[in-house]
């Protein structure tokens, strides 16, 4: 019977990373009901899930998935997944560090390890997906970069006639002087 039931909880892991850009291991540790009840309601506000679970089984299950952490990832306390695209996951990393800002000294929550858009990251990478632009900042990123350098240029461009103006309106003014 329980071997039964860990197989349907491994199948329900590996469904809900099949197909993800984003797979995040997470530590959490001390955390009240309504802390974990909060965090949970801000990463799905942003569009991923947060699925907590026996160590083994999602190690099993992310193995069967094609995800292998080095062990460091598995050494203590309980786990947990954070699961969406590459969007979400991002947005969601972000959520986790603001519920995490408070807490300076004695984090709840750590990052274990990544799967973020094909490849695999230890901890010290996948704390930095918090810091990642998502699309929207990228979009005004990659206009900026193209904008910038035609505005210059216009700008350039209109200072040449405007200068020219100043010169003769000057000229003009010391004749009308003299």
């Amino acid at each position: 019977m329980v071997s039964t039931i860990n197989k349907w909880i491994v199948q329900e892991y590996c469904d809900a990373v099949k197909d993800q850009d984003g797979v995040v291991l997470l530590s959490m540790e001390g955390l009240t009901v309504e802390e974990a009840q909060g965090l949970r309601n801000d990463v799905r506000a942003s569009g991923a899930n947060l699925l907590l679970g026996k160590k083994r089984l999602v190690k099993v299950a992310l193995a069967e998935s094609g995800i292998e952490f080095d062990e460091a990832a598995w050494d203590s306390g309980s786990c947990a997944l954070l699961v969406g695209d590459a969007e979400s996951t991002i947005g969601a990393a972000k959520a986790i560090e603001a519920f995490c800002k408070p807490q300076k000294e004695d984090r709840k929550v750590n990052y274990r390890g990544a799967y973020f858009d094909g490849s695999v990251m230890v901890a010290a990478e996948a704390a930095g997906i918090a810091g990642m632009p998502d699309k929207d900042t990228l979009r005004a990123m990659m206009c900026g970069a193209i904008n910038g350098p035609a505005r210059q240029l216009a700008t350039l461009l209109k200072e040449v006639g405007a200068s020219t103006a100043r010169c003769l309106q000057a000229r003009a003014d010391q004749e009308d002087a003299a």
